[in-house]
């Protein structure tokens, strides 16, 4: 690293010193710093279930058979995105001095929720779908729903396709911050 010194950094959000606290969970894998490993998957994976997500929540039939899967999925980049996030934070409590770590983090932190309402409002379309397809809905309506007219299954959709969107863009947006900052 050269000229670079170990900076130390405290947290008003901890009870303790970042510098004391010290978490073995999200520091390194087998020797290697974890966050670089654990940013990957996501930084590929979520893309993908995003173009997926876009694609199976725009046909009903395709929503039949990937809902639960792709719920699934979401919820798995949830996990990773987890985990890079902590192990971000660990990074951070060992920063380099790098001035754009704190709006890498940020952006980091807005990527986790929005991924976290995108897979929250996907198991809201994927149970509407199971209500409507067993009628358990009929009682509350004058009569039957077909899942291609269900309004709600259509909003939820549309909201899950738009936050799959988004989360790519914050994704994108947050891995370029966090490159430049490392590499600059």
């Amino acid at each position: 690293m050269g000229d670079r010194q170990p900076v130390t950094v405290t947290s008003s959000r901890w009870p303790w010193p970042a510098s004391g606290y010290r978490s073995i969970m999200f520091d390194e894998f087998f020797g290697v710093p974890l966050h670089p490993l654990a940013v990957h998957a996501p930084v590929v994976l979520l893309p993908i279930a995003a173009v997926v997500s876009v694609v199976a929540l725009s046909r009903t039939a395709w929503r039949d058979r990937l809902g639960w899967w792709l719920a699934g999925g979401v919820g798995a980049l949830v996990v990773m995105l987890f985990v890079a996030k902590e192990s971000g934070e660990e990074v951070k409590n060992q920063a380099y001095g790098v001035a754009t770590i704190d709006r890498h983090e940020e952006l980091g932190n807005q990527t986790f929720v929005i991924t976290l309402v995108w897979f929250l409002v996907t198991v809201g379309v994927v149970a509407r779908d199971r209500m409507v397809r067993g009628n358990d809905v009929e009682a509350m309506t004058i009569g039957p729903i077909s899942l291609r007219r269900d309004a709600v299954s259509l909003t939820l959709s549309a909201i899950a396709a738009v936050g799959a969107v988004v989360a790519t863009i914050w994704l994108i947006r947050t891995g370029h911050l966090g490159a430049e900052g490392r590499w600059s």
